[in-house]
């Protein structure tokens, strides 16, 4: 019994796209505050920029004083045209004071993007290839916290969709 084969070719392929980097711009900032004795509270900067919520002993304290405004953190992302992207955050964070070393919790973080502000995670790059997004989140302060600068690293992880 004689045997058939069939021969056919199929084809590979492949797409190198640029690779997806991310630049930070400016920090995100909770701004100058005081706590009223004995109360604790929270500042939230929403990524929109455009709002700044003191919630039960927190307040502004900025003044006349340059560069206390609190405000999102900013990064711009680079890579391929049109490509989606997505962005991952932590949960929360902790800032440490630099004299005390006493922690305050950085959460409820969240981003918004220029090109995309409706995406939740993440966003589009345009046909540059180009976007900038910024993120917010809440700082609590509890009660009896003594001045100091506290800071913390924000790691922030993006990928294409």
């Amino acid at each position: 019994m004689a045997r058939e084969t069939g021969i056919s070719q199929g084809t590979a392929t492949a797409q190198v796209v640029e690779p997806i980097r991310t630049v930070p711009l400016e920090d995100l900032s909770f701004g100058a505050i005081s706590v009223a004795q004995g109360r604790a509270g929270k500042v939230r900067v929403d990524s929109d920029g455009a709002t700044v919520t003191y919630i039960d002993g927190v307040k502004p304290q900025c003044g006349a004083r340059a560069n206390c405004s609190p405000h999102p953190g900013s990064f711009s992302v680079f890579g391929a045209a049109h490509q989606a992207y997505e962005v991952s955050l932590p949960s929360q964070i902790t800032a440490h004071g630099r004299r005390t070393g006493r922690g305050l919790v950085v959460g409820d973080l969240e981003m918004r993007s220029s090109n995309n502000p409706s995406l939740r995670h993440g966003g589009r790059l345009d046909g540059d290839g180009r976007d900038t997004f910024f993120v917010g989140g809440s700082l609590s302060v509890p009660a009896g916290i003594e001045a100091d600068v506290f800071t913390a690293e924000l790691p922030v992880t993006v990928s294409y969709n």
